[in-house]
């Protein structure tokens, strides 16, 4: 009886075990295939530049709440024993009690306050400009890998073509309709195609793993991929580019902010000429009197009258001024190179695609069909052959190069930035 009772339980925990087993193949399997855009969630979720992102907004609001802050009152007491020097009599207790508290002027606190939202701003447009990196290596990685497996397709398909040539020459050989040299060139040109499908692998799943580890979080296995690459995009607006550039960059944002907080700090070092007052209630109870009352006290600037201060507030400011002025400059030129490269590498992948490739796959059609009819030789068929796999791999990484120099242009003016769109 115990027996069937052990039996019973390891069948069922068997039964449980593979049910559960199939249910999470299931559910792996029936996750659809990723896009681009699902791919860029999952890495400014997981990626730890997204935590970056959040210390940066929590470091901008802190720095604007902190220079809202007055400062702390300062609260005093004393305690003795005294006694009258003529007086032979028992000594008395004396204490005193103070509250101070010092009250900034108006002039300067609200100066100080603009400081530091100007640095607020610069360190929420650092943790902009981080997400931006983000969701841009994200795309690049997605890119990289739709490319790698567009090029093993095309190495596959070139290995099919180069092992059926390689069959139909040595049939022909075999029947004295072909000569033995061609039939060993066939046979060259099938291993051939056979060493680059398998360099494309190894490339392919290189692309896969570093898309695995931008990701952190765990992707599905086999990645099946939503999307393709890049297609040609019309001409861009070096106008409208440029005003995204003024108005979104993160780099030119923190610049400006940059400048604008020691402008403002140049302004807080002028007021701060104006001292703050400071505020004292005390209560004192000593031997011979109780007292009361209030006390007020400013800082005289006599003999400082913060000239150093003001001089290398004025110096930064300068200084972080030009360093906006530059900014802007280096980003235009940038934006004006990356533009150009954009609209070069959307021409090239447009000649390919719509005049190049198609006259490729004429030509191998052609040369298929003579070469079945005995009317053109096999280093015919084997130039058309890899000129049509040539182009189809050149036109694929046109392709490539032109969602790159996106990337670059995506870079500087925001990564919503869609040409044609």
């Amino acid at each position: 009886m115990r027996s069937s009772n052990r039996l019973a339980f390891l069948t069922s925990t068997v039964f449980v075990f593979v049910g559960a087993a199939s249910a999470a193949g299931a559910d792996a399997s029936a996750e659809g295939p990723i896009g681009v855009e699902a791919y860029v969630q999952i890495v400014l979720r997981s990626h730890p530049g997204a935590r970056q992102v959040k210390a940066l907004e929590t470091a901008a609001n802190a720095e604007h709440k902190a220079t809202r802050q007055i400062s702390d009152p300062v609260v005093a007491f004393s305690w003795d024993r005294a006694s009258l020097p003529v007086s032979a009599g028992p000594s008395v207790t004396e204490t005193g009690f103070s509250v101070s508290q010092t009250i900034p002027w108006p002039g300067t606190f609200k100066a100080n306050t603009r400081a530091g939202d100007r640095a607020a701003d610069a360190l929420r447009a650092q943790g902009v400009g981080l997400r931006w990196e983000l969701e841009i290596e994200a795309r690049s990685a997605f890119a990289r890998l739709l490319f790698a497996r567009a090029a093993l397709e095309i190495a596959r398909a070139a290995e099919a073509d180069a092992f059926s040539l390689r069959e139909l020459t040595a049939h022909r050989a075999e029947l004295g309709e072909a000569r033995e040299a061609d039939r060993i060139k066939a046979e060259v040109e099938w291993l051939r195609q056979q060493r680059i499908r398998r360099a494309d692998e190894r490339w392919a799943e290189a692309a896969e793993e570093v898309l695995r580890t931008l990701a952190v979080e765990p992707l599905a296995r086999p990645l099946a991929l939503e999307g393709e690459l890049l297609r040609p995009i019309p001409p861009t607006d070096a106008a409208a580019l440029g005003a995204r550039l003024s108005l979104s960059n993160p780099r030119l944002l923190a610049a400006r902010a940059t400048s604008e907080r020691d402008a403002a700090l140049v302004s807080a070092a002028g007021r701060a000429r104006i001292p703050d007052l400071d505020v004292t209630w005390f209560l004192d109870k000593e031997l011979d009197k109780h007292a009361s009352g209030f006390a007020f006290g400013v800082r005289i600037p006599l003999w400082n009258a913060r000239r150093g201060e003001i001089a290398r507030a004025q110096a930064a400011s300068a200084s972080a001024v030009a360093g906006a002025d530059r900014a802007l400059l280096d980003l235009t030129t940038e934006l004006e190179s990356a533009r150009r490269e954009l609209d070069i590498a959307s021409g090239q992948a447009d000649i390919l695609e719509r005049e190049i490739l198609p006259a490729a796959t004429r030509s191998l059609e052609l040369a298929r069909f003579s070469y079945q009819e005995g009317e053109t030789s096999l280093l015919d068929l084997l130039d058309a052959q890899r000129t049509f796999r040539e182009t189809e791999r050149e036109a694929a990484a046109s392709r490539l190069a032109l969602a790159m120099a996106l990337l670059d242009v995506q870079r500087l003016v925001g990564p919503d930035f869609h040409p044609g769109r």
